[in-house]
């Protein structure tokens, strides 16, 4: 600890977080012998960093006489490096970083599952998973299992699949309805498992009709909803070439940027894939408050075919509706530029920060987007 103890620095700080960005995590971690964080990192620009490793390199950064701290020169954790760097300004948190699981990764649709496979699956202990609507424990999931003909000794429930729209009643109760009217909103997939009849399947299983989102409802006890399927245009494609979204090809959306602003999540796919890329943060701020992240379009939504990851931030609301507005736009280098009108509030401490990248290049956001959205706002 007496080396710790001498990291006093914040310059040296940035200088570690400076080599982590220009070589990159793995490279970093490897150089200075430090494993993968797994509780504790380091904010900066709303970009993270392995805290201990961060110190380490720092120490050495500060005094290059005495050289790097290794991983076992040191212990970290919440009573040793998260004060250190606190002590010298940084942010340094331990929690919202748990990884965004969807159940539907592991579903294959048109797959027939009986509830017993699912409980084996997924490794469901709750009792519940009996009922219509059920959550996988620590899932971003909603299932939703639905009976068309039920059995006399059931309430009687008007749920239709027809094609991709689903007819559907929710518990008489009323409990879960929220759930389904916002699951865009808190960034949840609804997932269908739909059968005729008890008897239509092999041990009473559930045909997987794959993901749907809210269209509608009618409110009573119970609620009857209107449900789509998603397309799956929308899903996020792993191997995608680099930099594939072409804003030239798009219908010209400027006068939607320049005339309105729209609190929207986007398509539930499309936003599911900005929370992979940007790992649940907001690309300007680092805010790590789910209800409050949403799906920007750099170029403006103009039709599915701009649901694109690439053509995508994702931005806490309010930083939303200032790049809607061109109050705040991207520079050539990636930093985040503030426009006068913000000068005197809190949004102009934005000027200058680095904007977040995701780690896979895949899900990087267009330069020919951001460069497009930077001439609208009239910053050439």
């Amino acid at each position: 600890m007496a080396g710790l103890a001498d990291l006093t620095s914040p310059d040296a700080v940035r200088s570690a977080m400076a080599e982590f960005d220009a070589i990159g995590r793995e490279a970093f971690l490897t150089k200075y012998g430090f494993r993968p964080a797994r509780s504790f990192f380091l904010i900066e620009n709303g970009r993270r960093y392995d805290s201990k490793a961060i110190a380490g390199a720092a120490y050495g950064y500060q005094h290059p006489q005495r050289g790097p701290m290794a991983g076992r020169d040191f212990v970290g954790g919440d009573a040793t490096v998260r004060p250190k760097l606190e002590g010298l300004g940084f942010r340094v948190v331990s929690e919202n970083y748990r990884e965004v699981v969807l159940t539907s990764d592991q579903l294959e649709p048109g797959r027939i599952y009986p509830r017993e496979e699912l409980i084996a699956m997924f490794s469901i202990v709750d009792a519940t998973v009996n009922t219509g609507v059920f959550r996988p424990a620590g899932s971003k999931s909603l299932w939703l299992f639905v009976t068309r003909d039920k059995t006399s000794d059931r309430t009687q429930y008007a749920d239709k699949l027809d094609g991709d729209l689903l007819h559907w009643e929710g518990q008489t109760s009323g409990r879960t309805d929220s759930r389904i009217v916002d699951h865009e909103m808190s960034g949840d997939e609804l997932l269908v498992f739909y059968r005729a009849s008890k008897r239509e399947h092999l041990k009473a299983g559930f045909r997987y009709e794959g993901a749907f989102r809210y269209l509608s409802h009618q409110a009573g006890k119970p609620s009857r909803f209107v449900l789509q399927r998603v397309s799956a245009l929308g899903e996020l494609v792993d191997d995608l070439p680099d930099d594939p979204f072409d804003p030239e090809d798009v219908e010209d959306g400027r006068k939607k940027v320049l005339t309105a602003v729209v609190r929207r999540q986007g398509q539930a796919t499309f936003r599911r894939s900005l929370m992979r890329a940007y790992e649940g943060l907001c690309a300007v701020t680092g805010c790590a408050v789910e209800p409050l992240l949403e799906a920007a379009h750099i170029r403006a939504y103009f039709g599915p075919e701009t649901n694109h990851v690439t053509n995508g931030l994702l931005l806490r609301a309010d930083i939303h509706t200032l790049f809607d507005l061109g109050l705040i736009w991207i520079d050539e280098d990636m930093r985040i530029v503030a426009a006068d009108r913000l000068t005197g509030t809190d949004y102009a401490s934005l000027n200058g920060r680095k904007l977040m990248i995701p780690q896979e290049v895949a899900c990087r956001p267009s330069g020919r987007a951001i460069r497009w959205h930077r001439e609208i706002v009239g910053k050439k």
